[in-house]
């Protein structure tokens, strides 16, 4: 047991992967559930319609919070590093105040839309308003349990709350409730995470407010920010797309396959966010090369286990995806293979260098570039390949944006070699690009019963 418990310590590096998977699990689980019960308890079409109004929820809340969620709980963890102690109690504080203020704004921009948009379903938009106002703060209480190392706290609250919020939702949706009532309950779910938010700041940060500090702090935020809203932003572009052009069954298809498997992009996140504060702190004390070593070694091991899993994926996708969902939604497998393509620019990490020397301004020229490629290749490739076009649109633009990034680290001095394995990294994404071209030249065999 001693052996066991030394083997599987929680440490800084796999605590926040761990967690990250719980999270980005949940909505996976919900997922597959949601489509299980609609399919078999539900009436033919009215569960479909039940999954595209949840997934316009998602979508719209997303929309409105990803970018300065992201950006500012991003920059918290390099920016915290690289403060003394009675500064790292402050920031705490401040950036809950800071997405506190911008929860409340998506939360009344929801209630807006909701009723200029969708005055059908206003009352669902009002809860749900809720919800965005209640839940996005309380991202703070899992960045405080991971700065201050508490990482049992951590998994323990992201087991609790991400198990809570699956049973909430579809257990009501089993006995017939509707949407509405599940988010209610999703209310009351979120009350309670941000009261607990708030009792680990009154203990772990000084609740003092400071102008100065916020100042710096947004500072190197904005831009991480903006970049983040011109580049994340495309995802939820193509999802409003296909909302547009195509009827709710292939939107309820397009945002189920249009997603990567939650460990995959766990893992690569979260080790971009880990080594983004190691290399401050490596940075500040003067080692940089070896922050970037350690990056490139970490980088190496995961891709040795990524890249092949991926191309197994890609041949064994459409099985998944007819046991995970259903009938309705088994044909997504497609677009999702072209998802999985996303692992080769993911596997190569010049923005946690940027991210790590604080020169976050680049991002606002690399962003703006991707955007404009995004757009014309979407309706280029959707008026060839349909829905599927816009998804190769995605990858390709992507792609771009990780090229500028790595030629930008080379006008700084970095050279890819010094936080990438090369060789193996062109290997295995020569290797996953030749798999995903076979699977589509030699369609996998039906096999009957999945559905029964």
């Amino acid at each position: 047991m001693a052996f066991l418990r030394n083997k599987f310590t929680l440490n800084k590096f796999n605590s926040l992967q761990i967690y990250q998977f719980l999270r980005f699990g949940s909505f996976f689980a919900i997922s597959i559930i949601l489509a299980k019960i609609t399919y078999y308890r539900y009436t033919a079409g009215f569960g479909t319609l039940l999954i595209s109004r949840y997934e316009l929820l998602l979508l719209l809340s997303a929309s409105l919070t990803f970018f300065w969620v992201s950006s500012i709980t991003n920059t918290l963890i390099p920016f915290y590093n690289a403060s003394d102690e009675d500064q790292k109690k402050r920031i705490l504080f401040n950036a809950f105040v800071l997405l506190t203020v911008l929860s409340l704004l998506a939360g009344g921009a929801t209630v807006i839309i909701g009723y200029f948009k969708y005055p059908k379903h206003f009352d669902l938009f009002q809860m749900f308003a809720l919800v965005v106002f209640l839940n996005t703060p309380s991202y703070m209480a899992d960045y405080i349990l991971y700065l201050k190392g508490k990482y049992r706290s951590l998994i323990t609250w992201g087991a609790v709350t991400f198990t809570a919020q699956i049973v909430l939702l579809c257990v009501p949706i089993y006995f017939n409730y509707t949407l509405n009532y599940a988010i209610n309950l999703w209310v009351i779910l979120s009350l309670l995470k941000f009261n607990y938010t708030i009792i680990l700041l009154m203990k772990y940060s000084t609740i003092s407010f400071h102008t100065r500090l916020i100042s710096d702090f947004m500072k190197k935020v904005i831009p991480f920010m903006f970049s983040i809203l011109l580049a994340g932003s495309m995802d939820y572009i193509n999802s409003y797309v296909v909302e547009i052009y195509y009827n709710e069954v292939e939107f309820a298809v397009f945002r189920y396959a249009a997603k990567e498997l939650p460990i995959f992009l766990i893992l690569a996140n979260s080790l971009s966010n880990i080594y983004s504060g190691e290399i401050a702190n490596f940075n500040r004390e003067g080692n940089l090369d070896e922050g970037l070593a350690r990056l490139k070694a970490s980088s190496r091991k995961l891709m040795r286990w990524l890249f092949p899993a991926t191309i197994i994926f890609i041949f064994v996708s459409k099985y998944f995806f007819q046991l995970a969902y259903n009938q309705d939604l088994a044909g997504g497998y497609r677009i999702f293979n072209i998802y999985l393509l996303l692992i080769i620019s993911r596997m190569v990490y010049p923005q946690t260098v940027i991210m790590g020397l604080m020169k976050n301004r680049i991002f606002y020229l690399v962003s703006t570039n991707y955007l404009i490629i995004n757009c014309i290749l979407m309706f280029w490739f959707m008026d060839r390949w349909g829905v599927e076009g816009i998804a190769y649109a995605f990858v390709v633009s992507y792609s771009v944006e990780k090229i500028l990034l790595i030629i930008y680290c080379k006008m700084e001095g970095i050279d890819i070699r010094k936080y990438t394995a090369v060789g193996e990294y062109l290997f295995f994404s020569a290797l996953t690009i030749i798999a995903y071209f076979v699977s589509l030249k030699f369609d996998m065999p039906e096999i009957s019963g999945l559905f029964q």
